[in-house]
């Protein structure tokens, strides 16, 4: 059972001020840049789902049974996609490589354990030429803000499994991702639009 499992009925209302003011808004500029089939990472209770374009091919894994389950219901009134659930972990995606048009992440990378393992595995089952989309946050370079956010990752890693401390643009280039653009966003959030090419 995942730890997730646990908190799935309150995940939503403990992330509700974050949801709210910051990542509902990334989802709106983000998830609409998906393309083909796609692979949507770590979806917890499917908060992505009601913006995926009209006519959408996507499988949507977390390793939390219990929250795909609520994601399944906010989906049951998306009949103009379609979608496959699937339990899973990111360290053991159960899936053929080159199989991905679009990898979708948001605030994914920070929960893994271990980061760079499961950014290969992502680069991996990605197609050649194939998009990959990620809003995360982590360390800022500003000293004030980063004490703030070791001195979070106290209380945010036991409760929520989320470090707050980490290094996303890391795990991309030891993936071998191209990065075709990234930017700040606000607070630790950042975004990076990355491509698998053939090496």
């Amino acid at each position: 059972m995942s730890k997730y499992d646990y908190i799935a009925k309150y995940y939503d209302k403990l992330l509700f001020s974050l949801e709210e003011k910051y990542l509902d808004k990334y989802r709106k500029k983000f998830v609409g840049k998906i393309e083909g089939y796609t692979l949507d990472l770590a979806v917890g209770t499917g908060n992505n789902i009601k913006y995926y374009p009209k006519n959408s091919n996507v499988v949507l894994i977390d390793e939390s049974e219990k929250m795909l389950e609520i994601a399944k219901n906010k989906a049951k009134n998306r009949n103009d996609l379609n979608l496959k659930f699937i339990q899973s972990s990111i360290e053991n995606l159960p899936f053929n490589e080159n199989t991905f048009d679009t990898i979708l992440s948001i605030d994914v990378f920070c929960s893994v354990n271990n980061p760079f393992k499961s950014m290969k595995k992502v680069y991996n089952v990605l197609k050649n030429g194939g998009k990959g989309i990620f809003v995360e946050h982590g360390l800022t370079g500003n000293i004030l803000k980063d004490f703030w956010l070791y001195f979070s990752t106290l209380f945010t890693y036991p409760l929520l499994g989320s470090s707050m401390i980490r290094k996303p643009l890391n795990y991309l280039q030891y993936a071998n991702f191209k990065l075709v653009e990234y930017g700040y966003l606000n607070k630790s959030f950042y975004y990076f639009i990355v491509r698998k090419e053939k090496i």
